[in-house]
């Protein structure tokens, strides 16, 4: 056996791991749907001016990506994102979203939204936490 140290996106095998990860789970959990959600704020001239990437998976809302370009922020479009996000997913079976962010980011918006402090680790990166974040819909 060897073990090898990769330096890249997805190099060969990559998905070896992930289709292993993802047959153990199914033979836990069994065969919950696994959707992939992408949503876009486009300007008048199709240009892609925030957004969220986010997985339904084992019955929650994953949000793995969340921006919104900052002359378009306190406009209201970061929670409607949010909001239509947590929709589709729940359409998809899930019971509540979560998340991760860090205090140079916005946890006082995820909060407004409902989420709740779940975990944090300090200095990641140094001088700031890393915080996870969720939010359980009734």
């Amino acid at each position: 056996m060897q073990i090898e140290v990769l330096e890249e996106t997805n190099p060969p095998g990559a998905d070896d791991v992930t289709e292993g990860l993802r047959a153990h789970m199914i033979e836990q959990t069994g065969d919950l749907a696994r959707v992939p959600l992408t949503l876009l704020i486009r300007d008048e001239d199709h240009q892609v001016r925030g957004g969220i990437r986010g997985t339904v998976v084992l019955c929650w809302l994953q949000v793995d990506h969340f921006w919104v370009d900052e002359s378009l922020r306190g406009q209201g479009y970061g929670s409607r994102l949010l909001r239509l996000a947590e929709d589709a997913a729940q359409k998809h079976g899930a019971i509540g979203a979560q998340l991760t962010t860090s205090t140079f980011q916005a946890i006082g918006f995820y909060q407004k939204q409902g989420y709740a402090e779940i975990g944090r680790l300090k200095d990641r990166p140094p001088g700031h936490d890393r915080v996870w974040m969720a939010k359980r819909w009734a």
